[in-house]
Formats: C-alpha cells, structure tokens, sequence
C-alpha cells in the first residue's frame, strides 16, 4: 500500500480519532487507527469497542491496502510534519514508513486482520438538523466533571436524547445529570422537522464519553445526521461517521427533580455574576467547596469562609420577591451552567437551603440548569 495526502486534512483526520484510540482495552490492537486506501481515498477508522469513528478522506492512492498504525504516535509525527504532504507506504513484516524528502520515520504496526469490525447500521433512518445547533446543545449538557467512571446507573454515564412536540413541532430534547444538578436544552426547528428515528423508543442514552467526538465532527458547521438501530446509534458529518453502543437502561424521570412551584426569584447580569463566583472559587478546595448565598429582597451576599485558606465575601444589589434565607451551593457548578447561557440577565429561581436552585436566560428560554444545594 502507497498514498500521499495533505498534511492539513491527514491531521485533520487523525485529531478526530485520538479520544478513542487513546482509550484502554483488553485488545492492544485498539490504540492502532486502521487505515484503508482505496480509488481515490483513505478511510480512518478507530474503535474502542464501544465506540468507533470511520472518515473518508481524499488522496493519491499509488497502491492499494491496508495497515494499522498506533494512533497517538501517528498523530504526533503528523503534527510535526512539515507543510505539504505526507506519504505512507506499507514495509515488511508489519512496518509502516511515513516519509516526504529527508523526513523519514519507520513505525511498526499491527496485523490489520486483527482490528475489530465496526457494526453494521445499514438502511437506518436518520433525521438532519443543524450541527452547531446539536454542538451547542452537547455544551449546555457538559456535566462530566461530576461523573464518576465506576457509577453504573445509565442517567449518570448517559445523556438522555428524547423526542418531544412542543406548540405543534417536532424537537429533540437533550439531558444530563451528575446526580448533583441536571442541564435540559430543548431544539425546536423553525420549519417542519420529521421525528427522530429512534426504533420506535420515545428517547434513547448515548454515553457521555461519545460527546467529545461528536463535538469534532460538528466543528464548521453543515448538517449532521442522528440515527438509532436496536442498541446502537450513528451520527455522520458528510464523510464522517461516529458509530457505537447505547447505554443500556431506563432513564429516570427528570422532571421530578425539576421544581415547578418556584415562584420566588431574583435577576441577575450574568458576566459579573460569574466574576464573583469565579473569585470565591479561588478559596474553595477538595474538603471546602461550598460558598455561601445569603439573600434578602435588597441584596444577595456570597462568601465563603476555608479554615484552610481563609475567607471572602461580596455583595450584589438584586430585587428578589421571597424571603431571606442562607443556602450554600457549588460555585463551579454555577460557572458551568451560566457559560454556555446566551442571555445577559440570568434568572434564578430559589425557595430556601433545601430546594433546588433553577437557572434560566430570558433570550435562552430553551435551557435551564437545576443546582441542588449543600449543606452548610
């Protein structure tokens, strides 16, 4: 096998595949990338057992093949690579050499006959929709930081992807927990939009660890298309394809940790806001990570006292319509959810120190993010 490609969309390529090559397996032949050339192109793919990436990309094939390459290490010598092209050709026993003038590396690889087989999905129906729409939405439901890799319950390793009907159009409704709050972003298209194909199944979990992957392909834009076929799902980007597992298990009914009798409630700008909460956060650590809302209907005070480091406080002017009261919440919690909300005013939606706080954007009315309290 012999091909020459542009090192600009070679890179390209191979950056798309690293979450999943990099990811340990029982079989070792998974951190390789198996590349096919064929015709007038080269396909990548990539797979962690679970998940798998397969992209097409356009080359000069002088011969025919395939080989595995490790992933990580490809994509360094590629990156150093200078501008122009790459060439690869196929050695003896196994060797693979990756050259262009005077630059020459010889890496080894492994059997391709060995590298497992992606599922087969064909004759599935997908649905379109915007991919910086669906990039967006995999932002607003980021809640990896509180994920534990060994919990097993599906609504903490999954983001649940729901088909819903609001004022008489199909959406998607994407959400996601860490069992400490929980992001719902809503999609509503404009002009009519056929329901997911979802093999019959009212919403669907898609694995937390995929989202990363898809936010690659999305990146510039174009249509991206969503399709499920009994356990497994594909998402595709013109010639790119992210194939893999559902997370198995039903998803706990959401709506019940969503308060709907909050009528209580402070706006707030939403820069200065997360400037505050950013500066209390530098006082925060493992054992003390709590900071501390007093609200009253003039005012809300924020501090945070660290036996550890020390103490800091700041007030903000606000017009809230409920009584005082004290409640301590994670701050990086709040950061999270606010950074990604495009409105400038934040509405916060708050009771007392035991219920759920809401966080809503009047010019983002699809998202919300619920923040359960600490305890003081």
């Amino acid at each position: 096998m012999q091909f020459s490609i542009s090192k600009e969309i070679f890179l390209d390529g191979i950056t798309k595949v690293q979450g999943i090559a990099g990811r340990k397996t029982t079989f070792p032949i998974t951190a390789n990338v198996l590349i096919s050339a064929q015709g007038s192109t080269i396909t990548l793919v990539a797979t962690d057992l679970e998940i798998g990436f397969k992209g097409h990309y356009p080359a000069t094939v002088e011969e025919e093949g395939t080989i595995t390459i490790p992933g990580k290490k490809l994509f360094e010598i590629v990156r150093e690579f200078p501008h122009g092209t790459v060439d690869v050709r196929d050695l003896e026993n196994g060797w693979v050499q990756i050259f262009k003038d005077k630059v020459q590396y010889k890496i080894v690889g492994m059997d391709p006959n060995d590298f497992p087989k992606l599922p087969e999905v064909e004759g599935m129906e997908l649905f379109e929709l915007d991919s910086l729409v669906f990039a967006d939405m995999i932002e607003k439901t980021n809640l990896s930081g509180g994920m534990s890799s060994e919990e097993k319950r599906p609504h903490l390793i999954g983001v649940y992807l729901e088909k819903i009907v609001q004022e008489e159009k199909n959406g998607l409704r994407m959400v996601s927990t860490d069992g400490n709050r929980l992001a719902r972003v809503d999609y509503i298209p404009d002009e009519g939009m056929q329901p997911p194909a979802f093999d019959g199944a009212k919403g669907v979990i898609l694995p937390k660890k995929v989202m990363t992957e898809i936010l690659r392909v999305s990146e510039g834009g174009g249509k991206i298309s969503l399709g499920v076929q009994k356990n497994y799902f594909v998402i595709q980007k013109e010639a790119e394809t992210i194939i893999g597992r559902l997370v198995e298990g039903e998803y706990p009914d959401y709506n019940l940790v969503i308060p709907n009798d909050l009528e209580t409630f402070f706006e707030i700008e939403k820069q200065p806001f997360v400037s505050i909460l950013k500066r209390m956060s530098i006082l925060c650590s493992e054992r003390y990570r709590a900071v501390r809302f007093k609200v009253d209907p003039q005012r809300l005070e924020v501090s945070v006292n660290n036996p550890e480091l020390g103490d800091s406080n700041e007030e903000m002017p606000i017009a809230f319509n409920g009584g005082a009261f004290e409640a301590a919440f994670n701050p990086r919690f709040f950061v999270d959810a606010l950074n990604p909300m495009k409105s400038d005013m934040i509405k916060v939606n708050i009771l007392d120190s035991s219920k759920p706080c809401i966080l809503e954007g009047s010019e983002d009315p699809r998202y919300l993010s619920v923040i359960m309290p600490m305890r003081m």
